[in-house]
């Protein structure tokens, strides 16, 4: 069933090669109207101090999301694994929002993800970039994330209209601590209708720099908030 109580905030994602471009980009968001800003250290290219990304993205902390995705969900990050881990240590000091795990990543380094502060929110992510699985296992996904974070997120590639259904479901299940929605043209309607049901958190994109398939921009999704939330 949906729940009106939960307010969902908007969040623009955003992806540069240089901290520079990236911080411009974070800061057009929140002049668009953003609420959050993901910003996607993972898409930084070439030499990018860490002491540069610091000093550039600490003014954005308290509305950011910090996300440095893997490579083998969808990301851009270059080094090893161990370089992915202790730079997202070190960003996590600028005291974000909320940091962006992939559940696979806290289940394999559990004692690393307990560490993070308990004031920077952990959204516990997984994705499926072939299908959207069956609701059961959804579900079983949501729990477990949600023992590993304050937030889960479970997004899933839509290849028929109803796949929407099931994420939406997870939506309604929890309603403020679950974020699910499917990726693809078929699946931008749960990125919309998602608000309706629960999602703590809706994703948008810069206009015409979407970084997810499916992703509309802030502006349209600002207005759909108010029709739909």
């Amino acid at each position: 069933m949906a729940n009106k109580k939960v307010e969902t905030r908007l969040c623009t994602s955003v992806g540069a090669g240089s901290v520079g471009e990236l911080a411009k980009k974070a800061d057009l968001a929140l002049s668009l109207g953003s609420d959050l800003v993901e910003l996607r250290v993972d898409r930084l290219v070439g030499e990018n101090s860490l002491r540069d990304v610091e000093a550039k993205l600490s003014g954005f902390a308290n509305r950011a999301i910090i996300t440095v995705r893997s490579r083998s969900e969808g990301g851009s990050f270059l080094g090893g694994e161990m370089e992915r881990l202790e730079l997202i240590t070190r960003l996590v000091k600028m005291g974000p929002a909320f940091v962006d795990i992939e559940l696979a990543t806290a289940r394999e380094n559990r004692r690393w993800a307990d560490a993070i502060p308990k004031k920077v929110k952990k959204i516990i992510s997984w994705h499926d970039f072939k299908r959207t699985p069956a609701l059961d296992e959804l579900r079983a996904v949501s729990k477990e994330a949600l023992g590993h974070g304050s937030l889960a997120k479970v997004v899933t590639t839509a290849t028929r209209a109803d796949d929407n259904l099931r994420t939406l479901t997870l939506c309604g299940d929890k309603p403020g601590k679950v974020v699910s929605f499917c990726m693809g043209e078929l699946g931008t309607v749960s990125r919309v209708v998602s608000m309706h049901f629960g999602a703590p958190i809706a994703y948008a994109s810069l206009p015409d720099e979407a970084v997810a398939p499916g992703q509309l921009s802030i502006s349209t999704m600002r207005t759909l908030r108010g029709m739909v939330a």
